[in-house]
């Protein structure tokens, strides 16, 4: 008999605890998410186009199969177009990175 007064199966109980469930699982769906990953976070100081400007002038021909002077000619023809606007959640791509994974 005791533990039918500890537990209390009546269906507003089943209500309630449904209803503090909804609300904890809305509760964590308002928490403010990140658009960033760990990884893209470290892109400016990590990344590998940043690693490219180390690159030999025969490593970064083999690489992006243009030499320097190509890639900043095929740069300077498509910088306008390949331009992004950035917004107040991110940075954008640059078009020197947007060209260089472009041919990679």
């Amino acid at each position: 008999m005791m533990a039918e007064n500890l537990i209390n199966l009546s269906s507003e109980s089943d209500s309630d605890d449904e209803f503090d469930e909804l609300i904890l699982l809305y509760s964590l769906s308002k928490e403010k998410k990140t658009w960033k990953s760990n990884f893209m976070k470290k892109r400016q100081s990590h990344g590998e186009f940043n690693l490219s400007s180390e690159f030999s002038d025969k490593q970064f021909l083999n690489y992006f199969r243009l030499d320097r002077n190509q890639f900043n000619e095929v740069l300077n023809l498509i910088r306008d177009t390949i331009y992004s606007f950035g917004c107040n959640a991110q940075k954008p791509i640059d078009p020197e990175e947007k060209l260089a994974v472009f041919l990679r």
